[in-house]
C-alpha cells in the first residue's frame, strides 16, 4: 500500500504550525508583559482589557493550533491556526504593512 500524498505534507506541517504556535504564545507573552508594565492610573481595571483580548487570542488560536501539532491530528488544520494566529499578532504589532496591496 503506498502512502497518501498528505503524509509527505504532514511533518512540514506540523513543524510549521508548531513554529507558529512558538510565536503566538510568545506575542501573548509579550502582550502580558505589556500589560503589566502599564500603569493603572484611574484604579478602574480598563488597563486589563488588553491582558484579556490577549488570552481570548491565546485561547482560541494558539491553543487548538499547539494542541492539534502537538497530537499530530489534523495537520492542514493546525497550519491554519497557526497562520491565522501569526496574521492577527502581525497586524497588531505591525499594523503599518499594507495588507491590501499583500493580500491582493
Amino acid at each position: 500500500m503506498s502512502p497518501s500524498p498528505s503524509s509527505a505534507l504532514r511533518r512540514p506541517f506540523r513543524i510549521a504550525s508548531l513554529v507558529l504556535a512558538g510565536l503566538g504564545v510568545l506575542f501573548w507573552a509579550a502582550a502580558m508583559v505589556a500589560t503589566v508594565m502599564t500603569p493603572a492610573s484611574r484604579g478602574d481595571g480598563f488597563h486589563m482589557l488588553g491582558a484579556i483580548l490577549a488570552t481570548i487570542y491565546l485561547v482560541t488560536l494558539v491553543l487548538p493550533g499547539l494542541i492539534l501539532a502537538l497530537l499530530d491530528r489534523w495537520p492542514p488544520v493546525s497550519l491554519g491556526f497557526g497562520i491565522v494566529a501569526v496574521a492577527i499578532a502581525s497586524d497588531a504589532v505591525l499594523p503599518w504593512l499594507p495588507w491590501g496591496a499583500i493580500l491582493s
